[in-house]
């Protein structure tokens, strides 16, 4: 009988904060534990980006830098984490409204 690898997929947050809450774990507990499992941006790997293009950073613009990376990765989880519905249909228009 041929046993098929299992799939590897990304866990959620939102997955992750079900997962706690059947586990009995609620409110700020289960908060702090799956924020303990957000990805992160470490000071190495801003490090070797900027030796790919032939630069580096200082350590003052290593902090900065990490923290807007960080703040763009925890705004794209948002949006990665969006969940619609299969009979939902792109846009087949779009327009841009200026206040």
């Amino acid at each position: 009988m041929d046993h098929a690898a299992p799939d590897h997929q990304a866990v959620s947050r939102r997955h992750i904060l079900h997962i706690l809450a059947a586990l009995g774990f609620t409110g700020a507990t289960a908060d702090a534990l799956a924020a303990g499992a957000a990805p992160t941006v470490s000071p190495a790997a801003l490090q070797g980006a900027a030796s790919l293009l032939a630069g580096a950073f200082d350590e003052r613009r290593l902090q900065v830098a990490q923290a807007a990376v960080q703040r763009n990765l925890d705004q794209l989880q948002v949006v990665r984490d969006l969940v619609l519905p299969d009979g939902i249909e792109p846009a087949v228009v779009f327009q841009v409204r200026r206040s």
